[in-house]
């Protein structure tokens, strides 16, 4: 790993990160984690859920919604309630740090090297907010916003006392805010072709194809087919990946080149670590 990635090729790169519901470690619960909107599908379904989206999908259309309004509930309970002190989120935090600090000190000036895109699939605000109290120059749209925001996709922010461009992050949600969101289900793929949908991905591949692209692939359980299809596209044309993973048997893009998708591993896949941590400390080294 660390003689694959240095200095010089992130500085020379245009940086992106997909972020899975990983990324927030245990600060924030996976969709099994929703307590109240579990237990209303045990009811339904009068069994023990072991998955959330498998269960979703035996389920009727009247019984879902139900479900999804608990879940939506639940949801804006559980980020208003968030503990920006827990360490995963520090973590991410220092993460983001670093690889501002690694964009602003890089010796290229190009405006659009300046962006730092961050392609999530999930529905908080978590990284708008941690930007926000660090100071960063940030967009976010989504299906909820894109016709808000579609002007500000390519922002890059310019500081003219120094005259040079400001790493500006650029924040897309594939799969929605918690106001529009793409639910889990057999619909979810159906539902990311909607124009809304469909604009935000489309131009997610359109930067992942650019010459000397980077992607940072933090928590993202690769069971998204239509996320996996634009990925695999994408390395056709030179893109490189480097996938963190957190357990043992994480899926992982099949099939790709090995200097086009490199696996950073655990040390210890018995006593795991948040994989943010791992990335920040690479990344720091880099900056060090």
């Amino acid at each position: 790993m660390e003689e694959l990635i240095n200095k010089n090729i992130i500085a020379s790169s245009h940086i992106n990160f997909l972020f899975g519901a990983g990324v927030n470690g245990k600060a924030f619960p996976q969709l099994n984690g929703f307590e109240k909107s579990v237990n209303k599908m045990e009811e339904i379904l009068s069994k023990k859920i072991e998955n959330f989206e498998d269960s979703i999908n035996e389920m009727k259309k009247e019984d879902i919604d139900v479900v999804y309004d608990i879940f939506t509930n639940e949801f804006k309970n559980y980020e208003n309630e968030l503990d920006y002190t827990n360490i995963s989120l520090i973590n991410l935090k220092k993460m983001l740090n670093t690889i501002y600090k690694i964009v602003e000190n890089a010796e290229n000036r190009q405006r659009d090297m300046k962006q730092i895109n961050i392609y999530t699939l999930n529905y908080d605000n978590i990284v708008e907010n941690i930007l926000n109290s660090e100071g960063y120059m940030n967009n976010s749209v989504s299906a909820s916003t894109l016709g808000e925001n579609i002007n500000f996709l390519d922002l890059v922010a310019y500081d003219y006392t120094t005259y040079k461009y400001v790493p500006t992050f650029m924040i897309s949600k594939l799969h929605g805010d918690i106001e529009r969101p793409i639910y889990p289900g057999l619909d979810k793929y159906k539902t990311s072709l909607a124009s809304e949908y469909f604009e935000i991905n489309f131009r997610m591949k359109e930067q992942l194809c650019k010459f000397n692209s980077v992607l940072f692939v933090i928590g993202y359980s690769c069971n998204d087919e239509h996320i996996n299809k634009i990925l695999l596209d994408c390395i056709k044309h030179g893109l490189v990946i480097y996938w963190f993973k957190f357990g043992l048997n994480d899926k992982v893009l099949e099939n790709c080149p090995e200097n086009q998708l490199i696996i950073v591993d655990q040390k210890d896949y018995n006593n795991p670590i948040d994989s943010t941590r791992i990335c920040a400390e690479y990344l720091e080294k880099l900056n060090g």
